[in-house]
């Protein structure tokens, strides 16, 4: 990206306005979100024969779990954790199921990751301060769905010129000084200090392999990437550089 110019392998796209939604914002240069955001992992067990909960409903802990039918499954989220470290996993879901639903079948299983912000609120508008005619929408927590909606609806009023009422609150601009800075801080710092490889082409931190979805991890930014290298999840936007 140069200015309001994409640059891509089959050439370059111009525009007056670019929005940047590439889940993590890849553009380091502008906005500090290397700083700004972390990723999540989130897992799913589908069941059948297991409870009608008659709508979706979130533990207010956030090491709980969220319930949800879909036609005559349920569908069981939890055991999630920052990406590249350890946690619950699909096992936890299992312990959870097997006490509580005895009888249930598992039909499916998945996992999934999100951008976390620094005070859980989305980053939506411009880029940073520096970057009048780019924008971009992320961090949203694990509230993809409505934080999408929300960020089409003020995106194209700013890219219209049009004044949203939200913009200050969820400006990508707002202060970063709140104790996630401090965390996220630190494991960059103990990964790149770690003199171990393969390392993320991303900024350089270590990774962690992931067992239990043969991936490489990072778990400074959340990039993810294949046993052979390949890359999985960004903000990393290239394989594993071979040695």
């Amino acid at each position: 990206m140069i200015g309001t110019t994409a640059v891509t392998d089959c050439g370059k796209i111009h525009a007056q306005k670019v929005i940047v939604t590439s889940h993590f914002p890849f553009i380091n240069k502008h906005g500090s979100y290397f700083l700004k955001l972390y990723q999540h992992r989130s897992y799913v067990i589908a069941l059948e024969n297991a409870q009608n909960v008659n709508g979706m409903y979130v533990d207010d802990s956030k090491t709980g779990f969220s319930f949800r039918n879909y036609g005559d499954l349920l569908l069981l989220d939890g055991g999630g954790h920052r990406t590249g470290k350890e946690g619950g996993g699909w096992a936890k879901l299992r312990e959870f199921a097997s006490i509580h639903y005895p009888d249930a079948v598992e039909k499916a299983f998945w996992a999934a990751q999100d951008c976390m912000s620094l005070d859980d609120i989305p980053y939506i508008g411009r880029y940073s301060a520096n970057t009048p005619n780019m924008f971009t929408a992320s961090g949203f927590n694990k509230w993809g769905m409505t934080g999408s909606m929300l960020s089409a609806m003020m995106l194209s009023d700013m890219v219209c010129g049009k004044k949203n009422d939200f913009e200050e609150l969820f400006s990508p601009s707002r202060s970063i000084i709140k104790p996630q800075l401090f965390i996220n801080g630190f494991e960059a710092v103990k990964n790149l200090l770690t003199p171990t490889k393969p390392r993320c082409p991303h900024l350089g931190c270590a990774l962690k392999w992931n067992n239990a979805e043969h991936s490489w991890d990072c778990s400074c930014h959340g990039s993810r990437f294949s046993e052979n290298g390949i890359v999985i999840d960004n903000p990393a936007n290239g394989d594993i550089r071979k040695r």
